[in-house]
This record gives structure tokens, sequence and C-alpha cells, in this order.
């Protein structure tokens, strides 16, 4: 897997993007694991690691920056660190094995993920013909140039868009197009990082 750039040259330029336009993360360090049965069981399965509940279908929850977005009442997809999807996939591992429960877990070796944030976020998701009306802990299955996706929407101006498959540079090049009139750049994982340690509002 290829290592996504920690920066692209000033690492507060990029700061000031996210807080000014729109910034473009590369997060395809993250790992996704898939999760998929009977919806009840499910449930049982994913709460194993959510003491708080699953979410319903088409929302998510972030818990220690991992996301477990529900794309469906018999799916979920889990995003986060390797470490942290691996703890995911033993605690699910373990939940199934203890009840004989029919739940499968798959973890997705050719998944990518891109991030994008920014008070113009929102303008270039709906430029991009992405689903525009997402409220904030929203999931919804979509395809870019393509390239099918499930949008998150994390908060007002933050979005991450998980490709199972991967991503085609055509689906690049369409977010590129969508936010060239709205100052999108490219933005490396220490900004983000740095963004997110202070939780710094954005917009």
């Amino acid at each position: 897997m290829a290592l996504a750039p920690a920066h692209y040259g000033s690492v507060a330029a990029e700061i000031a993007v996210c807080t000014k336009t729109a910034g473009l993360v590369d997060r395809s360090s993250l790992r996704q694991l898939a999760v998929t049965g009977p919806d009840h069981l499910l449930d049982h399965v994913l709460e194993a690691a959510l003491p708080d509940g699953a979410p319903g279908p088409g929302r998510s929850v972030s818990v220690a920056s991992t996301w477990c977005c529900r794309t469906s009442a018999r799916r979920a997809v889990v995003a986060g660190t390797a470490s942290a999807v691996q703890r995911w996939r033993q605690v699910e591992s373990r939940a199934i094995s203890s009840a004989g429960l029919a739940v499968e877990l798959d973890l997705l070796d050719g998944a990518t993920a891109l991030e994008l944030l920014g008070p113009r976020a929102p303008r270039i998701v709906a430029a991009a013909g992405l689903p525009p009306r997402l409220s904030i802990l929203d999931v919804a299955d979509a395809t870019l140039a393509g390239s099918p996706l499930t949008l998150v929407r994390e908060d007002g101006d933050r979005f991450l868009l998980l490709f199972e498959r991967g991503h085609r540079r055509a689906a690049l090049d369409a977010l590129w197009a969508a936010g060239r009139e709205h100052g999108l750049a490219p933005v490396g994982n220490e900004a983000l990082e740095l963004l997110h340690a202070a939780h710094r509002p954005i917009g």
C-alpha cells in the first residue's frame, strides 16, 4: 500500500486551506472491514465493539477515530487504522464464533479512501454529483466517475469517501474538476492530524 503524503510543502498553508476553502486528503492508509449478515445478528455483532449501540441503516458512528458505517440493514463497513480495524475484527470474530452467528467478516484489501474538508466541501460534494443533503453522521451509497463508494458526512464540513474496491483516476479527476472553482487544494495527513488533535473548527 502506497503511503499517503504527509504534506505538500507547507503544513500551515494546508491548514489555512481547510479553514478557508477546501482540502482533499488521501486516506488510503485507512483499512476497511465489511460486516454482513441478517440485521438482528449484525446489530449483536456490532454492539460487541459499540457499547452505546449499533448505528441504524444509513447512519454511522465514530469511536476513537474509527468509523462504523451502516450502509444497509444487512451490511456495515468499519474504517480505521490497521491496528484499530484488527481489534474490531478480533472482537467481532469472538462474538460471531461464541454464538455461532451467520455473520461474515471481509477485510477489504483493495479499498481506498479520500477525505474532503473545509467550508466549501458541501458545495464540492454537490458539484461532483454526490448526495448533497446528508445530515451529520449520515451514510449514502454513491458513484463517482464509475467508482462506487460510501459517502459519510463526518460533520458539517467533512466528508469521508470510502471506495471498497479502490477508485479509478477518473474519480479523482472528477473531484478536482468539481472543486476547481471552490479553491480545492491537496492536503497531507500531517495537517489533518493537527486539525483533529486541536479539535479546530472548520469554516
